[in-house]
C-alpha cells in the first residue's frame, strides 16, 4: 500500500516537473526554475521516505527470521527465508541463516554447499561463520581432521569468537590432540566464562588431562547438574583414551610426543549435547 501511494505521488511530482519545464520558456524563467527545483527536492524526499520504509520492513522481517532460529524453529525459518529472498534479494546475513537452517534440519549436503558458497564470497564474520558451519558438519560426520581445518580457518577470521574457539578445542580433543586443544579451550573460557557449552568443553579438557580437582571445582562453581557432570566424565574418559591411542601410534612411528596425563577425544556434538543439558543454546 505504501509503495503504491509513493509511486502515485512520484508520478504527480514528475508531471509537475514536466509542466514547469514547459512553462520556463514563456513565463518568468527564474520563478519556473525555482519551482522546478522545489519539486525535485520534494521528489527526492519522497524517494528517501519510501526507501526508509522498505528498509524498515526488510529489517523487521530479517529480525523475525532470526528470532525463529533462536527459538529453534528452523523448518519454519526456511520457508520465511524463501519469501524474504523473493522480496528483498539475497545477501551474506540471509545466506548464513539459510545455511544454518539447512544444517539444523538435517540437510547436510545442501548445508555444505551453502556454507561453501558463502565462504567463497563472504568476508569477515560471515566467512568465519561459514567455516564454523563446515566444521560442525565435519564433526557430525566424525571427520575430525577436516573439522579442525575448517574451525582453524574460522578462528583465524574471527579470533575473539568464544564458540568457534571452544568448538576448535573440542575438535582437537576428538582428533586426539589433547595438548593442542588447551589454548583454544582456555581462550574460549576467558572470552565467555558464563557459556555452559564453553564451560563444559573446558571441564572435559581438564578432566581428560588429569586435572580432576580443577574440573570438579569448575563444575561446582558453575552449578552444573549431576546428569551434566556424569556426561562430562564419560566424555572426558573417551577423549583420554583417544589421546592415549594417538600418542601410542605416533610413538610407534618414531615421532615422540610430549607425555600427557590421561588423554582424551572430542568436536562439536557431545559438548553441545552436554551444554544443552545445562540449559545452553547451541
Amino acid at each position: 500500500m505504501m509503495g503504491f501511494m509513493a509511486r502515485s505521488a512520484a508520478r504527480v511530482l514528475l508531471t509537475a516537473l514536466a509542466a514547469l519545464s514547459g512553462c520556463a520558456a514563456s513565463n518568468n524563467g527564474a520563478t519556473a526554475m525555482h519551482d522546478q527545483a522545489e519539486a525535485q527536492v520534494e521528489l527526492a524526499r519522497l524517494r528517501d521516505k519510501t526507501a526508509r520504509a522498505e528498509y524498515s520492513e526488510q529489517a523487521v522481517y530479517l529480525g523475525l527470521i532470526r528470532k525463529m532460529q533462536q527459538d529453534g524453529l528452523y523448518f519454519a525459518s526456511l520457508a520465511h527465508i524463501e519469501v524474504y529472498v523473493q522480496r528483498f534479494g539475497t545477501g551474506p546475513e540471509i545466506q548464513v541463516m539459510r545455511a544454518d537452517a539447512l544444517r539444523e534440519t538435517g540437510q547436510d549436503q545442501a548445508a555444505i554447499e551453502a556454507y561453501q558458497a558463502l565462504a567463497a564470497t563472504a568476508k569477515g564474520a560471515e566467512a568465519a561463520h561459514a567455516h564454523h558451519g563446515l566444521g560442525l558438519l565435519a564433526g557430525r560426520q566424525d571427520d575430525f581432521a577436516r573439522a579442525v581445518t575448517e574451525l582453524r580457518a574460522a578462528a583465524a577470521l574471527d579470533p575473539v569468537n568464544a564458540r568457534i574457539a571452544s568448538d576448535l578445542g573440542y575438535a582437537l580433543m576428538r582428533a586426539g590432540a589433547l595438548q593442542d586443544a588447551r589454548v583454544p579451550v582456555m581462550q574460549a573460557l576467558e572470552l565467555d566464562a558464563r557459556n555452559p557449552r564453553v564451560i563444559s568443553n573446558a571441564v572435559v579438557w581438564l578432566m581428560a588431562d588429569g586435572k580432576r580437582a580443577q574440573a570438579n571445582a569448575m563444575m561446582q562453581k558453575a552449578a552444573l547438574p549431576e546428569p551434566t557432570r556424569s556426561a562430562i566424565r564419560k566424555e572426558a574418559d573417551r577423549i583420554a583414551r583417544a589421546a592415549a591411542t594417538r600418542d601410542r601410534a605416533t610413538s610407534r612411528q618414531g615421532q615422540p610426543r610430549p607425555i600427557s596425563a590421561p588423554a582424551a577425544v572430542a568436536v562439536v556434538a557431545k559438548p553441545i549435547a552436554i551444554a544443552a543439558q545445562a540449559g545452553a543454546t547451541p
